[in-house]
């Protein structure tokens, strides 16, 4: 009856243990459960800010393109005015030389002429004495 008693007592202790061993078990994968669920959630997180980063990084990168571009077209206009005034500048030096080619011109023929003159006027005094 004693070896019955101590048996039972075994097997009483045993099933304790099982039974403490199951609920650990289940304790254990519930927690496993809960830390999987928020590692995921984690990562979701973790992943919708590294694409909003990303969609961050490329709106600047698209600002700095525009801003390139922008800068790219003031100095082509600038270039496109500095190649007017030049232009501008040439078409004025060219008037300016015109001018003084027409004048010396005058000045030329108005001498050319005075010697004519001059000459035509010797040869008609030498004409009347002869």
């Amino acid at each position: 009856e004693r070896n019955r008693e101590i048996q039972q007592e075994k097997q009483r202790r045993a099933n304790a243990q099982a039974a403490a061993n199951k609920r650990a078990a289940t304790a254990a994968a519930n927690k496993k459960a809960r830390q999987d669920k928020l590692d995921a959630e984690a990562s979701a997180d973790k992943k919708r800010d590294q694409s909003y980063e990303d969609e961050l990084r490329s709106l600047e990168i698209q600002k700095q393109k525009l801003a390139l571009a922008k800068e790219e077209a003031r100095v082509k206009r600038e270039n496109e005015f500095i190649d007017q005034e030049l232009k501008h500048k040439a078409a004025q030096t060219d008037v300016v030389q015109s001018e003084a080619d027409a004048n010396r011109n005058m000045t030329e023929g108005g001498r050319d002429l005075m010697k004519s003159v001059s000459k035509a006027e010797e040869n008609k005094s030498d004409s009347w004495f002869n």
